[in-house]
C-alpha cells in the first residue's frame, strides 16, 4: 500500500473542504440572489399593479369598460403587461392584446388568489404571448367585496438573462475563491508539515548515528513538545550508547590483554563469543568461528568432549587437556554455566589456559631430578663400592689399593666438576635475575683466542686444528670470564665429538645487531629430535658416549645462561654425518 504524504493529504483535506465550502456558498449565495431579485421584481409588479388598482378603481362604473381598456392599451410598451379582470372572469382591460380576444381569466391560479382577498403571484406559460411570463395579481376591493383584479406580468426572458448574469458572476467569484482557497490551503499545508519535515530529517539524522544535533522548536505546541522528546530521547541515546559502547571498549580492551583464552557458548552448542587468546588458542581467527556450531569449529576432539559436558552439567567443570604431537601443547580448561538475568542458564564460559610451559618445566624439574640423582648416584656407588672393597681388606694388596685410590680419585673429582657446574649456574641466573653481572665492551678476538689456548692441550692430544677466523675490531658488550667460559664449554665440546685429526672452526662476525660467535666442528652430528633439548640440564644425546668422555651433562646449560645473562641467546644447526654449528648471539656494540 503506498502512504502518501502528510503535505499532500492535508492539502487535498483543505482544498476539498474549501472547494465545497465555496460549491455550497456558490450556489447558495446564486439561489438566494435569484429570489432577492425575483422577490423584488414580484414587489415591483405588485408596486405597479396597485398603481394600477388606484387608477382603475374610479373607472369601474364604466359598464363597456372602455375607459379602463384604452387606459391599459395605454400602459402598453411600457415593458410591463397590465389586465384588469372582472370577478367573473372577465378581461375588460389589456395592456397587449384586445380583451375581446381573452377567453375567460377566471381558472388562472393568481386571480383565483386574488379574488380570495390576497396578493396572487405565479409564474407559468402564457399562451397567448407564448413565452414564460411572471405574475402579480392584486385585488381592488370595495365595501369588504372585490370589484376587479389588478394583474401586471413581465416576460421571464430578461429576467432569465440578468438572473443567468448574476449567476455568472458568481461563478467567477467561486473560481476566484476556489484559487485564492487552493493557494491559502497549500500556504497552511506547508506551514504545518515543514516542522514534521523538520522532525523527519531530524529523525533521520539521530538514525545515522549524529545524536549531539538538535531539533528546533516549532510555532504549534504539540509539535514543540515531539520535538523536545525527541531531544531528550536522542540525549539519553547518546549517553547511553556511549556507555555501552565505554564499557564495549572496556571489555574488549580486558579480554584482548588477557593471556587466557574465554570462550561463550549458547545452549544450542553456538559459539557467541571469544577473544583473540582464545581464537590463537584454537588456531583460527574469531570471525571465522564467531556465530558457527561448536562442534564444526573445534577441531581438537579432547576440548570438543569437554565442551559438551560442560553443557550437560549444572556444576562448574575442569580439567588439563593435552593435545598430541607435532604440535603437543597442554590447556587448563575450566567450564561454568552462563547466566542471564534472571538467573537461568543460557550456556557455559570455558576458560582455556595455556600451561604448556608450565608442564614442560615440569618434565624439565623431573627430568633434572632424575639425572642429577642419576649422575651423583653413579659416583657415589663407585666411591661406596670400592671404599667397602678397601675396607675388606684390599687396602693391604698395595697394587689393587693404588689402582682403587686413582679410581676413587675420578669419581671425587667427578663429583666435584658436577657440584662446580651446579653452582655456577646457579651463580649465572643469580647475577642475571638480580643483573648483578657487569657488562662492557669488549674485543671478542682476545676472548676467543684465550678460550682456544684453554683447550689447546685436548686439541692437541687428538691431533685437532683449532682454526679461528674473527676482525680484530669486532666488538661485544660482555662479561670477559663468562663470555671466555660459554666460548671453552663450546671448543670443549666440538674437541670432544670431533675424530682425530680433525679441524675446529671457530669465528665472530657481525649480523645486523648481533655480534655472533659460531663453533663448527667435523663429528657425528646429532638428530634433528634432539635439538630443542640440548640445551637443558643433564639433557645427553648419547649417555654412555657422554660419560666415557667425562661429561656432566651441564656444559651446554651454562652456555645458554651465560647468553641470556648478556641478552643474547644460542642456537644450534646439525646434521647426522656432518657435524654441528653452534651460535652464541651477542647483542652488538660499537666503540665510543
Amino acid at each position: 500500500m503506498r502512504v502518501k504524504k502528510l503535505f499532500w493529504q492535508h492539502f487535498a483535506l483543505l482544498l476539498a473542504l474549501n472547494f465545497f465550502a465555496i460549491l455550497l456558498t456558490g450556489v447558495f449565495a446564486s439561489h438566494m440572489a435569484c429570489e432577492f431579485y425575483l422577490d423584488h421584481v414580484r414587489e415591483d409588479l405588485e408596486a405597479r399593479a396597485r398603481l394600477v388598482a388606484r387608477q382603475v378603481g374610479g373607472m369601474l362604473g364604466d359598464e363597456k369598460g372602455e375607459r379602463i381598456s384604452a387606459f391599459c392599451r395605454g400602459l402598453g410598451g411600457a415593458g410591463t403587461r397590465v389586465t384588469v379582470i372582472l370577478p367573473s372572469g372577465q378581461v375588460i382591460g389589456e395592456s397587449e392584446e384586445d380583451p375581446q380576444a381573452l377567453d375567460n381569466h377566471g381558472a388562472r391560479p393568481e386571480i383565483k388568489e386574488a379574488l380570495a382577498g390576497s396578493v396572487g403571484r405565479w409564474t407559468r406559460y402564457s399562451a397567448t404571448l407564448r413565452e414564460d411570463l411572471m405574475y402579480v395579481a392584486v385585488p381592488l376591493p370595495d365595501h369588504g367585496e372585490t370589484r376587479a383584479v389588478v394583474r401586471a406580468a413581465i416576460p421571464l426572458t430578461g429576467l432569465r438573462k440578468v438572473l443567468a448574469s448574476v449567476r455568472w458572476h458568481v461563478l467567477l467569484a467561486g473560481v476566484a475563491g476556489s484559487l485564492l482557497a487552493a493557494a491559502a490551503s497549500l500556504a497552511v499545508s506547508r506551514w504545518v508539515s515543514r516542522p514534521l519535515e523538520a522532525i523527519k530529517a531530524g529523525a533521520e539524522r539521530f538514525a545515522r548515528g549524529e545524536l549531539e544535533h538538535r531539533l528546533p522548536p516549532s510555532g504549534f505546541a504539540e509539535i514543540s513538545a515531539l520535538a523536545e522528546t525527541m531531544n531528550g530521547m536522542a540525549q539519553q541515546l547518546d549517553e547511553r550508547i556511549g556507555t555501552i559502547l565505554r564499557q564495549q571498549n572496556e571489555r574488549e580492551a580486558m579480554w584482548s590483554s588477557m593471556e587466557d583464552g574465554v570462550l561463550a557458548i549458547d545452549n544450542g552448542g553456538t559459539i557467541v563469543s571469544l577473544n583473540e587468546a582464545c581464537a590463537a588458542l584454537l588456531g583460527s581467527q574469531p570471525s571465522e568461528v564467531l556465530g558457527r556450531p561448536v562442534g564444526e569449529s573445534l577441531r581438537r576432539p579432547e576440548l570438543l568432549r569437554f565442551v559438551e559436558s560442560a553443557l550437560a552439567s549444572a556444576e562448574p567443570v575442569g580439567g588439563d587437556i593435552e593435545f598430541p604431537a607435532p604440535d603437543q601443547r597442554w590447556l587448563n580448561v575450566h567450564g561454568t554455566a552462563l547466566l542471564d538475568a534472571g538467573r537461568r542458564k543460557i550456556g557455559v564460559l570455558i576458560i582455556l589456559r595455556d600451561v604448556t610451559r608450565l608442564h614442560r618445566l615440569e618434565t624439565v624439574r623431573r627430568d633434572f631430578v632424575a639425572n642429577v640423582s642419576h649422575e651423583l648416584r653413579t659416583p657415589i656407588t663407585s666411591i661406596k663400592g670400592f671404599i667397602e672393597t678397601l675396607l675388606d681388606g684390599a687396602v693391604h694388596d698395595k697394587e689393587n689399593a693404588d689402582r682403587f685410590l686413582h679410581i676413587l680419585q675420578r669419581q671425587a673429582d667427578r663429583l666435584n666438576a658436577i657440584v662446580e657446574d651446579l653452582l655456577m649456574l646457579s651463580r649465572i641466573e643469580k647475577g642475571s635475575e638480580e643483573h648483578l653481572i657487569q657488562l662492557a665492551p669488549k674485543g671478542v678476538r682476545g676472548v676467543l683466542l684465550a678460550a682456544i689456548e684453554m683447550c689447546q692441550q685436548k686439541a692437541a692430544d687428538k691431533q685437532i686444528a683449532v682454526r679461528l677466523s674473527c676482525a680484530e675490531d669486532l666488538l661485544a658488550k660482555t662479561n670477559g670470564s663468562l663470555l671466555e667460559q660459554a666460548v671453552v664449554n663450546l671448543l670443549d665440546n666440538a674437541i670432544k665429538y670431533s675424530e682425530s685429526k680433525g679441524c675446529v672452526q671457530i669465528a665472530g662476525c657481525r649480523e645486523g645487531a648481533e655480534t655472533v660467535i659460531s663453533v663448527q666442528d667435523q663429528g657425528c652430528g646429532i638428530e634433528a629430535r634432539h635439538l630443542p633439548r640440548l640445551f637443558e640440564r643433564f639433557y645427553r644425546v648419547d649417555q654412555a658416549r657422554s660419560r666415557e668422555l667425562g661429561g656432566t651433562g651441564l656444559g651446554l646449560a651454562i652456555v645458554k645462561h651465560i647468553a641470556i645473562a648478556h641478552g643474547g641467546s644460542v642456537d644450534a644447526e646439525s646434521a647426522v654425518g656432518q657435524g654441528s654449528t653452534f651460535y652464541l648471539r651477542l647483542p652488538a656494540t660499537t666503540a665510543d
